[in-house]
C-alpha cells in the first residue's frame, strides 16, 4: 500500500473530517479508531509512512516512545483504567490490518469487551525453547547496535544556549542578591549602633541569614544546570530535546533503592548541599556578614545612650538687682545766686 492509498496518511494530511484526533506533534499523530475496543482505545502512528517496525528510524522510535509515554499518563489520568495494554503488530500474522506502523493503547477494565489477548497454556517443549534462545541470543551479538539517535549540530547549540541563558540568569540573580544586602545591612547597622537599637541590629542579622539562603539557592540551580549543560554538550546521556529540566542530568538511582520519605524530598528540593554553603561565592562573604552583624548586635546592646536634662535647662536664669549709685547734683535756686555787680 502506497502512502496515497494509506487511510492512516490521510490522517496526518488532515484529509479526514471524521477523525477523532487526540493528539498531534510534528513527529507523530494519534487519534480515536473507528472502531475501538475499548472506551479510550488510542491509536498512535509516526507521521512518515512506513509499513512496520523494520522501517523506523533509532530517532523515530524514540519520538514515537516518548509519544506513546505521555498519551499512556493522560489516559491514567482522564480514564482512570485498572490497567493498559499497549500492543504493536507488524504483518498480517500478527493480526496487522493496515500496514502503517502504529500502537494501540487500549485501557483494561475487568471484564471489558476486549477480554484476554493470551492462550491460557502452551506445552512447547524445553529443547525448543532452548533452541530458540541459543539461536535469538547469536542474532542479538551478530546484529550491529542500533544507532543512536542525535541530535543536529544547530539542535544541539540550541539546546546548550537555552541552558546557558538559565545559567547566565541565575548568577546574576545572585550577584543582585549580595547588591540588595549591603544597603540594607548598612543602614540597618548604621542606625543601630548610632541609636543604640539592637533589635535593629538584630532585624539586620535575619537579614543576612535569609539573604544567604537565597543566595544560596540560587547557586545551586546554577550547578545543577551547569551540570546538564556538560551532559548536553558532551553527550554522555540521552535526555530529552531541548529540557531544561537539570534533573535529567541525574544518574537513574540503582534498582531496589527505598523510595525517598517526604523530609528527604523535602531536603533535596529546598535545603542546598554542604558543598554549596562552602563555596566561595557564600561562606566568607556572608560569614563576614554575620560576624560584622554580631559584633553590631552587642555593640548597640551593652551600650547606652548619654541622659539628657529636659525640665531644668526650661527655667531661666535668675536675675540679679544691683543698685546703681549716682552723684547728686546741686541746682542753685534763684533766690541764692548773688547778683553780679
Amino acid at each position: 500500500m502506497t502512502s496515497e492509498q494509506c487511510p492512516f496518511c490521510a490522517i496526518v494530511a488532515g484529509d479526514d473530517p471524521d477523525v477523532r484526533e487526540v493528539y498531534r506533534n510534528e513527529h507523530v499523530v494519534a487519534f480515536f479508531p473507528t472502531e475501538p475496543a475499548v472506551i479510550g482505545h488510542v491509536l498512535v502512528v509516526p507521521k512518515r509512512h512506513m509499513e512496520d517496525i523494520w522501517e523506523l528510524e533509532p530517532e523515530e522510535s524514540a519520538e514515537l516512545s516518548t509519544a506513546v509515554l505521555r498519551l499512556s499518563s493522560a489516559l491514567r489520568s482522564a480514564l482512570l483504567p485498572e490497567g493498559l495494554n499497549v500492543i504493536q503488530s507488524n504483518g498480517e500474522a500478527a493480526t496487522q490490518t493496515v500496514p502503517h506502523l502504529h500502537v494501540h493503547l487500549v485501557p483494561r477494565r475487568s471484564g471489558d469487551a476486549m477480554g484476554p489477548i493470551w492462550p491460557p497454556e502452551t506445552d512447547y517443549s524445553e529443547a525448543s525453547k532452548d533452541e530458540a534462545l541459543r539461536r535469538v541470543r547469536a542474532a542479538v551479538q551478530a546484529a550491529p547496535p542500533a544507532a543512536r539517535p542525535e541530535l543536529s549540530p544547530e539542535d544541539r547549540r540550541k539546546h546548550l544556549d537555552y541552558i546557558q541563558a538559565v545559567v547566565t540568569r541565575q548568577s546574576a540573580a545572585s550577584s543582585s542578591a549580595k547588591g540588595w544586602l549591603l544597603p540594607v545591612t548598612t543602614a540597618a547597622f548604621g542606625f543601630a549602633l548610632t541609636q543604640h537599637l539592637w533589635p535593629l541590629a538584630l532585624l539586620g542579622v535575619i537579614a543576612v541569614i535569609l539573604f544567604a539562603y537565597l543566595d544560596a539557592n540560587y547557586l545551586r540551580s546554577e550547578k545543577a544546570f551547569r551540570k546538564l549543560y556538560n551532559t548536553v554538550a558532551r553527550a554522555e546521556r540521552m535526555v530529552p530535546r531541548f529540557t531544561l529540566d537539570p534533573t535529567d542530568a541525574d544518574e537513574p538511582p540503582p534498582k531496589g533503592t527505598p523510595e525517598k520519605t517526604k523530609w528527604q524530598k523535602f531536603k533535596q528540593a529546598y535545603v542546598p548541599e554542604r558543598s554549596v554553603w562552602r563555596s566561595w561565592s557564600i561562606a566568607p562573604f556572608y560569614i563576614a556578614m554575620l560576624v560584622l552583624g554580631v559584633g553590631v548586635l552587642i555593640a548597640a546592646a551593652i551600650t547606652r545612650p548619654a541622659p539628657t536634662s529636659t525640665h531644668e535647662n526650661l527655667e531661666p536664669p535668675p536675675v540679679t538687682q544691683t543698685e546703681v549709685s549716682t552723684p547728686s547734683v546741686h541746682v542753685p535756686t534763684s533766690a541764692s545766686v548773688a547778683p553780679s555787680p
